[in-house]
């Protein structure tokens, strides 16, 4: 007569008990490789950043493109991007500053830009570790919450006002002075990143937040092509960042000095394109 074989159910659990050890030990270093891939991926739009911000003044005698989302040239100088916009049938397109927008939407504003010519691809403008198109923001996950651009200029770089630098070439140590950096941008009654990263340089404090998609660290373009990654190493940084209600209630709120001093802005200090906040 012949015997059915089968587990026993102790053998059973203790099956289920090495899967689950093996899953405990794998899932850490698994979510690693995750984070090493987006950091990788969101380097490499960077790059592709950067270099079209330098292509461009290489193709118009050094000058560079305004450094704010504008539906329109200001001061005859062209928005490296415009907020969304929906294509008419019949040519040209609305305007959409405000109020909910679709993810095509907002890929028609990155179109219109300056900068796309030397881009090409709308995935190029948005991290991999932004979640943000998924979660929203502070103020809701309705679609005008849910942003798809992550990068964005500082604020020196504007090149619109009367005394703003127009040219590349008004930039000297160009290794080393900042592009594009990643902001989160949560300001309500807009629905896309209006202005660019502000930033008052040497002054002990923080204005807008950058965006900490990489385990504490941001990404960085720099005047010379090149792209960058930094890790923090002030804990107080990060939670300005991921939160500047809580950063406030701890005492060093928006343009609150930090006491003792911040060594993360003295990074900021030397890399932001300026000695102020935009040029005077």
């Amino acid at each position: 007569m012949n015997e059915k074989k089968g587990f026993t159910l102790i053998e059973l659990l203790v099956v289920i008990a090495i899967i689950a050890v093996l899953m405990a030990v794998l899932m850490p270093a698994l979510n690693i490789v995750r984070e090493q891939a987006r950091g990788i991926a969101c380097m490499s739009n960077q790059k592709t950043m950067g270099l079209a911000y330098v292509m461009y003044a290489d193709d118009n005698d050094s000058r560079t493109c305004g450094g704010m989302a504008r539906y329109s040239p200001t001061n005859g100088i062209p928005p490296w991007v415009m907020p969304p916009l929906d294509y008419q049938a019949g040519g040209g397109y609305d305007q959409m500053p405000s109020g909910a927008v679709t993810l095509e939407q907002r890929h028609n504003g990155l179109r219109e830009g300056a900068l796309y010519p030397y881009i090409k691809e709308v995935g190029a403008y948005h991290c991999p570790g932004d979640d943000r198109i998924r979660r929203g923001t502070s103020n809701g996950r309705q679609l005008q919450h849910l942003l798809f651009r992550s990068y964005s200029l500082p604020d020196f770089l504007r090149s619109t006002s009367s005394s703003d630098p127009k040219r590349l070439t008004d930039f000297t140590s160009s290794a080393t002075k900042l592009l594009f950096v990643e902001e989160i941008y949560d300001a309500p009654g807009v629905n896309h990143n209006v202005d660019g990263w502000s930033y008052n340089p040497r002054t002990n404090s923080l204005w807008d937040p950058l965006g900490v998609f990489h385990s504490n660290s941001c990404t960085f373009s720099f005047m010379d092509g090149h792209a960058a990654v930094k890790k923090w190493t002030d804990k107080r940084t990060v939670i300005y960042f991921q939160s500047r209600s809580e950063a406030a209630s701890m005492g060093f709120g928006k343009n609150t000095p930090f006491n003792p001093p911040n060594e993360d802005l003295v990074w900021l200090d030397i890399h932001y394109p300026g000695k102020t906040l935009v040029a005077q």
